[in-house]
């Protein structure tokens, strides 16, 4: 009697066309900062951390937000009871990006950043996108289309999340 084990007909768990969902895949920014943080480049992983995660939030939750909106705004105004425990994370994240954007130079503290950063993306609305390549070999996301559009926008104010 054969082993049991994939077939022609049915590839293995997490292969194209095994139908494993895309939530099995690490997001790729995931490697890209610990590699920065390996090659001692903490304040350049903090950037690409906290500015991907941003625009990830904002593909994930529908956000469109005025350009001229800064990034304490996007946290005291537009962080929503449906972003369930983001609404503690990104704040946990610019805490650790605060210092690297707009303090004195120096060296940066990446400590807790690959933690809040696997914590980001553990939650329900990150495991959602789909990660790919762009063509100018950068890490982009894009949110995974399932039958209805996201709920508009609803911001709840500081003190209301």
């Amino acid at each position: 009697m054969a082993a049991a084990g994939p077939t022609a007909s049915t590839p293995p768990k997490g292969t194209p066309g095994s139908g494993a969902p895309l939530e099995a895949r690490p997001p790729p920014i995931l490697a890209r900062v610990d590699a920065l943080l390996h090659a001692g480049q903490d304040a350049e992983a903090i950037r690409v951390a906290y500015n991907t995660v941003e625009g990830d939030i904002r593909r994930a939750f529908g956000l469109k937000l005025p350009a001229q909106w800064t990034h304490r705004e996007l946290l005291e105004k537009y962080l929503r009871r449906d972003m369930g425990y983001l609404t503690t994370l990104l704040p946990r994240l610019y805490a650790i990006f605060e210092p690297v954007r707009y303090g004195p130079p120096g060296p940066a503290s990446s400590a807790g950043l690959m933690e809040t950063l696997r914590a980001i993306y553990n939650e329900p609305a990150l495991r959602r996108l789909s990660w790919t390549i762009g063509a100018d070999s950068t890490l982009t996301s894009r949110a995974v289309v399932r039958g209805s559009s996201a709920p508009a926008p609803t911001p709840v104010g500081p003190g209301k999340v």
